[in-house]
């Protein structure tokens, strides 16, 4: 049985199927090669929809689901809340909008000051997600995607990557520290929402979450930041924490993010959605 869903559907239908508010316009979103997204405006705000493109991505979208609704309220920061619906068993997420610039959009005409603030909410975000109290057996329902950090990340890079791209294998997988915290698992300044006096507003895109250790959150962000921000981000953390970082553990764990980022380009340029 087909999972997932393929560019010549018949989107407006379901869209308007599952929306009960009226629908002024549907737009596209171009976003890559995870889902087929639509920015649905309403008379009660916009929603965005996500269709996954295959199997791997349409398992994801179930445990993004779960994960986010765990997660909502649990930090001082506004999280997305994933509502998930079904077409013919094949499932796809609504969630409404949340308001705010993207970071990656911002990032390179901020004053120090602006920098400091955001570093410090983003250090906070993370340390209060590693220290959320869970079961996991309270989180996810689902058992068919890799529920750890680096295990969906293998799943992840065999099912789409080509063998010559997968230059992070030459590196151990991520730390060898116990994973004993919740992560982000894709925490880049693409997923961080400012409002307009440059406060984080909004942590969104939960799709990777889900067990590791706080080296794999704080490397992802630092990886994906500006050097300026690097400073701000550990010494807010480490103030929060009471605890000094292992400075080496997070430099080798920003290279594997970008090996595996660079892994992510290659296939991406080779199917088509960046140049």
């Amino acid at each position: 049985m087909k999972t997932y869903f393929s560019l010549d559907e018949n989107f407006e239908k379901i869209i308007r199927n599952t929306l009960k508010n009226d629908i002024t316009n549907i737009k596209p979103i171009s976003t890559g090669w995870t889902n087929i997204v639509f920015e649905v405006e309403t008379d009660k705000g916009n929603y965005f929809f996500r269709f996954p493109r295959d199997d791997f991505w349409s398992r994801t979208i179930v445990k993004d689901y779960e994960f986010s609704q765990f997660i909502y309220g649990k930090t001082d920061f506004n999280t997305v809340k994933l509502n998930l619906y079904f077409d013919n068993s094949r499932p796809f997420s609504v969630h409404k909008k949340i308001e705010g610039d993207v970071l990656a959009d911002k990032m390179d005409n901020l004053s120090q000051s602006d920098i400091a603030n955001i570093s410090s909410d983003i250090a906070k975000f993370m340390y209060q997600l590693h220290n959320v109290p869970f079961n996991k057996n309270e989180i996810f329902k689902t058992n068919n995607i890799g529920l750890n950090l680096v295990d969906f990340l293998d799943e992840l890079l065999n099912y789409h990557v080509d063998p010559q791209d997968k230059q992070f294998w030459n590196y151990p997988i991520f730390s060898q520290k116990p994973k004993n915290c919740l992560v982000h698992g894709d925490l880049n300044s693409s997923n961080v929402l400012l409002d307009e006096n440059n406060k984080v507003t909004a942590i969104i895109d939960l799709g990777f979450a889900g067990f590791g250790n706080k080296y794999n959150d704080i490397a992802r962000i630092i990886g994906r930041c500006p050097n300026s921000f690097k400073n701000d981000i550990i010494n807010s953390y480490e103030m929060l924490s009471h605890n000094n970082l292992d400075y080496n553990e997070l430099d080798t764990e920003i290279d594997i993010w970008k090996n595996i980022d660079n892994s992510y380009i290659n296939y991406m340029r080779k199917i088509g959605i960046y140049k």
